[in-house]
This record gives C-alpha cells, structure tokens and sequence, in this order.
C-alpha cells in the first residue's frame, strides 16, 4: 500500500506542478518585461535586405562576430556613441574578437567629417547606406529617434537586428548585457 501511494505521489508531482503553473501564468502573475537594459526593436529585420549594387552585401556576416553599431546622422552627436562603442569593445577584454564596430552613414555631404571622425575611432568600420533606406528601416522599429539620438544597435552573428542601447543608458548595464549576449 505504501508503495503505491508513492507511486502516485510521484507521478501527480509534475502535472500539478504544470497544472498550477499554467493557472499562474493565465491569471496574470506572470514577469514584467524582461531583464535587459536594451531596447527591443518593434519588429524582426535581417541585414541580408540591405544589399547594395549587383548584389552585394551591406556588411558582412561570415566572421561569427556581433556587431555594435551606430547610424551617423550628424558627427558631433554620433561621437558620444563612437566613444561608448570603443569603450565598451575594450572592457569586453577576453571577448573583445568577438564584436566588431561598424558606423554606417548615408549623407553624402557629411563624407569629410565622417571620415575625420572614424579616424579618431579606428578599427572601426565604416558603411555606406547609399540609398538611407537602413535609416528608415532602423526609425520604423525603434521608439528612439535616430537622427536625434544616434544609439548603440546590437546585430547578431547572423546578421539580425536585436536591441539598442540609447546612450544615456549605464555603460555597466550595457556591458552586462553584451556579456550575456556573447
């Protein structure tokens, strides 16, 4: 009798666990966001969309790093964000290979000044979203304004966007994060 009151026990064990949980989880009592200290873009993008004349690829994806990176809207604004990127690369220490730094740009005019910029931040890459349609794509699924705020956006190794960081955010916080992330 023992034995198969036991038995039972151990068997009712898991479905009351899921049981109850699942009643948890639909009356509400279920966690608030999530733990990142990033922004989530609003909708899934792929940087394999952004291809550039006969079909070459905006950035490249093959090395399995992630990338940091920043649209330059305006050189003096985006500077704040190129400094936070460098310093972030460098206190990832052991991970530091595994993320690389891209700036992308669009405006034609701004060349110089971009150009000035990237060499005050080197072992950054440079990009040309020759038509601007990054920057729209970038403006549609985030609630910051990119042109105003120039944030850190995170891509994955396969080239999909996954969050930004606005540059008023902790660095610490933005460092747990990527650590996590790699």
């Amino acid at each position: 009798m023992k034995n198969k009151i036991f038995l039972a026990i151990i068997l009712l064990t898991p479905i009351l666990v899921v049981t109850f949980s699942s009643l948890y989880f639909s009356y509400g009592y279920s966690p608030d966001g999530t733990k990142n200290n990033g922004i989530f873009f609003k909708s899934y993008f792929n940087f394999d969309q952004f291809n550039q004349n006969d079909n070459e690829q905006m950035i490249e994806f093959e090395d399995g790093k992630w990338v940091m990176a920043v649209y330059i809207t305006d050189p003096q604004k985006s500077a704040k964000s190129l400094y936070l990127m460098r310093q972030l690369n460098v206190a990832l220490n052991r991970d530091i290979n595994r993320v690389k730094r891209v700036a992308f740009y669009s405006n034609a005019l701004l060349k110089d000044s971009v150009d000035e910029l990237i060499n005050e931040y080197p072992r950054t890459e440079l990009v040309n979203d020759k038509n601007g349609i990054l920057l729209n794509v970038l403006q549609k699924n985030s609630e910051a304004n990119i042109t105003e705020q120039n944030p850190i956006f995170i891509i994955d190794p396969y080239g999909r966007a996954v969050m930004y960081f606005e540059t008023s955010t902790d660095p610490k916080k933005i460092l747990k994060d990527l650590k996590v992330l790699i």
